[in-house]
């Protein structure tokens, strides 16, 4: 008879919890100003842990990324889901980013901008995968932007304007990011915001 097969002892913590945790660490300090002793103080978990369930460091920058992009999605899906109309819609997901940018959403406390926006690009000319995970980002909110523009304009224009006027729109955010992380009003980078929704998408 085959001995039994020994299993390993079950994690006895919330991956996506603590990936959230991993994450509000970078996006405090940057990639290359995070120690992994941070991480491991934030999370309470030794390294042998935090490797096995995460990899690497660079592995768990990534997966920080992934993360705050697909819980920066649903924010914006949900803020944009309340009006109808192109141009109030599009207010609602700037208005919605600011928040999350100024440190009032589920997502954190602290005004650090939008996580890749503040941390990839000093790390993507060094690295193909940092460069990667930003293009990706980028275009990401590029494309979820120009799907609401066509779908709320309903024809009148083509997709190639669409898409320029999302690019535009995605432009806005990046620089209400670094005016976040500056600690502007909110309030004023709203107004901003709402300004260039005006400017940018026509009536």
């Amino acid at each position: 008879m085959e001995p039994p097969v020994k299993r390993g002892r079950p994690r006895k913590f919330d991956e996506e919890l603590t990936l959230d945790l991993i994450m509000k660490v970078f996006w405090r300090h940057g990639y290359a100003a995070t120690s992994l002793d941070q991480i491991a103080e934030a999370t309470g978990l030794n390294r042998p842990s935090l490797y096995a369930a995460f990899g690497s460091k660079k592995d768990m920058f990534l997966k920080s990324i992934e993360r705050f992009a697909d819980r920066m999605e649903i924010h914006l899906r949900k803020a944009g889901s309340r009006a109808t109309g192109a141009k109030a819609r599009m207010k609602d997901i700037m208005a919605a980013a600011v928040d999350l940018y100024t440190g009032k959403s589920d997502l954190t406390a602290a005004a650090h901008g939008c996580l890749a926006v503040s941390t990839l690009p000093s790390e993507a000319p060094q690295d193909p995968d940092f460069q990667l995970a930003l293009g990706s980002v980028l275009l990401r909110m590029d494309t979820g932007f120009a799907r609401l523009i066509l779908h709320e304009t309903k024809g009148s224009m083509c997709d190639a304007q669409a898409e320029e006027i999302a690019q535009h729109l995605a432009l806005v955010l990046h620089g209400l990011s670094i005016r976040a992380r500056s600690g502007e009003d909110p309030e004023k980078l709203k107004k901003l915001s709402s300004s260039a929704v005006d400017r940018l998408i026509p009536d």
